[in-house]
């Protein structure tokens, strides 16, 4: 596995390496009265399942914006919010600690481990800064940063999603930096990177797109350090209303 960055951290930083992992979790001796009821609900439980299912699936997903207490903005018609459209927040079986401080969904984590080993393999030193954040967590990097620097929310959305509506929530979103060169982590300068010249050319191979590229309908700042996974079903779902949404023109 890749090391985690060292990378100093700068009053530029508006999207700080996300701290949040979980002691592992217990397991459960198993029994043989469970594993007789097991046996007796595992037919059952699978039509139950098919017939749920696609229900359960389309809850998972916000069905309306998602609304900030306290917030005076409003969400526009197709639900985004300052340019930001609504994330759920991954579950936390979806989530796996990919290095110390850092979870991601665990397609993401599959996928990115693969990316990464291909890249140091071309000379190339991938770090990632920064993966799945809680939207407990968004709040306080969206509403503590804007108070701390005087950020009207339409300033403070240019770099940072509100909570709710941040891809990092999902799980699917990464931060990436050069470990060559990581006084350009989290700066545009990062475009000029040997890393990021090599995620141009091989990052769609692993399914990883850039979220904010230069001009973006979104009207999100240039971000080149900042991708997400779409290499699932789940995943395009998500992400369906950002890749198919362009700004009207004038």
């Amino acid at each position: 596995m890749v090391r985690p960055s060292s990378a100093r951290r700068s009053e530029r930083d508006d999207i700080p390496v996300a701290q949040r992992s979980r002691p592992p979790r217990q397991r459960k001796q198993n029994s043989g009265l469970g594993l007789l009821m097991g046996c007796l609900f595992v037919g059952g439980g699978s039509v139950l399942a098919v017939m749920v299912a696609p229900q359960l699936l389309m809850g998972m997903a916000p069905s309306e914006p998602f609304e900030i207490h306290g917030f005076r903005e409003r969400p526009d018609a197709d639900g985004r919010l300052l340019g930001h459209f609504p994330y759920r927040e991954a579950l936390i079986e979806e989530l796996i600690v990919f290095q110390p401080g850092v979870e991601l969904h665990v397609d993401t984590a599959a996928a990115l481990n693969s990316m990464m080993n291909a890249a140091i393999s071309d000379g190339v030193d991938l770090r990632l800064l920064s993966g799945y954040r809680s939207q407990a967590l968004q709040e306080s990097i969206f509403f503590d940063v804007a108070s701390e620097r005087n950020q009207t929310p339409e300033e403070r959305a240019q770099v940072s999603a509100p909570p709710g509506y941040s891809e990092h929530s999902t799980g699917y979103a990464i931060d990436l930096g050069d470990g060559e060169a990581q006084e350009t982590n989290l700066s545009t300068q990062f475009q000029n990177t040997q890393a990021f010249r090599w995620l141009q050319d091989h990052a769609a191979r692993y399914h990883f797109v850039l979220s904010f590229p230069d001009g973006n309908d979104q009207g999100v700042m240039y971000e080149p350090w900042h991708w997400r996974y779409e290499g699932s079903a789940d995943a395009l779902r998500q992400f369906e209303a950002a890749r198919r949404y362009s700004r009207p023109r004038s």
